[in-house]
């Protein structure tokens, strides 16, 4: 009667164990929806200063659902002055404000004044790029008030599966932005599902890392002081014998490729993807305006810009 037993429960622990797969499975990855090809782009683009979009005419905006401004550059009365004029160009509804990725100890009560003040002129439209966003807009992942704060997330907080985005969704995300690492076979059943909701970047200068070290200081051997230092950017030849840009951001070093991550020339297989929501950045890098517009149009037109690269698009993150 005792093995009966035994084995009666081992049989219904498996049965019990093998449903709660199922039931996982069926939620994490439920049948694939069908792609639906989009004959219509909704295009967005971000900058880190407001003045890469000052040589946009008319035609520039047309189309574009919004433009996404990084607020930590600037000191927050020339922001606040910048965002008020371009407000008057395009609406303040179609400007979104991004929260920074990365923020150290020393950086932290400057960033919390920006958002006060902003929350405080009626800005509601926030992109995170870190869940440390969560807290600066006074925002509980827990029970997100969606009607106070339209939020949306940037690459940097990773979305390359479903349970990510679901998860997103939970804590009241409207919209998230797809990994620039990541690749078209990946992408597909995201955008398939969600639409758009789910954002593809077609151009930007990924940083390929970021550190806390000065590169200038350490070639000079000490640092001049912030007063002082008229660093900017400088070449490197890497390890490998690539050739990267080294820039000053706050007295910290990113590096960047010379030529952007660019998909201009697969916009068709993107359509054909069902991407509706499409993205161009220009951060990091100190842009001409001229040189904005002149690669926005050739973005949107679906031609090649200078020295750009797919990076794993095709290949995928295996």
């Amino acid at each position: 009667v005792r093995r009966d037993l035994a084995d009666g429960l081992e049989q219904a622990l498996q049965a019990a164990s093998a449903e709660r797969v199922r039931l996982a499975l069926a939620d994490i990855c439920p049948p694939k929806p069908a792609a639906i090809r989009t004959s219509t782009f909704r295009w967005s683009i971000k900058v880190d200063r407001i003045d890469f979009v000052d040589a946009f005419e008319p035609e520039d905006w047309a189309g574009v659902e919004e433009l996404v401004v990084d607020v930590t550059r600037d000191h927050p009365t020339l922001l606040s002055d910048q965002l008020d004029r371009l407000s008057g160009i395009i609406g303040r509804e179609r400007i979104r404000l991004a929260l920074p990725p990365l923020t150290r100890k020393w950086e932290e009560e400057n960033v919390r004044h920006k958002v006060a003040k902003l929350l405080a002129a009626g800005w509601a439209k926030w992109e995170a790029a870190n869940l440390s966003a969560w807290s600066y807009l006074g925002l509980d992942p827990a029970r997100p008030n969606t009607d106070a704060i339209d939020l949306t997330t940037d690459w940097s907080v990773y979305v390359v599966n479903r349970a990510a985005a679901l998860q997103l969704e939970a804590m009241g995300v409207r919209r998230f932005v797809l990994s620039p690492e990541d690749g078209l076979g990946n992408l597909r059943p995201l955008l398939a599902e969600f639409g758009q909701r789910a954002v593809v970047i077609v151009h930007q200068d990924t940083p390929l890392f970021l550190a806390e070290s000065c590169a200038y200081a350490n070639l000079i051997g000490g640092c001049p002081g912030k007063a002082n230092c008229s660093f900017e950017s400088m070449e490197m030849t890497s390890s490998h014998g690539e050739r990267v840009t080294a820039l000053d951001y706050h007295c910290r070093t990113i590096v960047l490729n010379q030529g952007p991550f660019c998909l201009s020339t697969r916009l068709k297989d993107l359509a054909a993807a069902g991407a509706v929501s499409l993205r161009a950045d220009f951060i990091y890098r100190k842009y001409e305006p001229g040189r904005v517009r002149a690669v926005w149009r050739a973005v949107r037109a679906g031609k090649a810009v200078a020295g750009g690269h797919a990076a794993n698009f095709d290949r995928g993150m295996e």
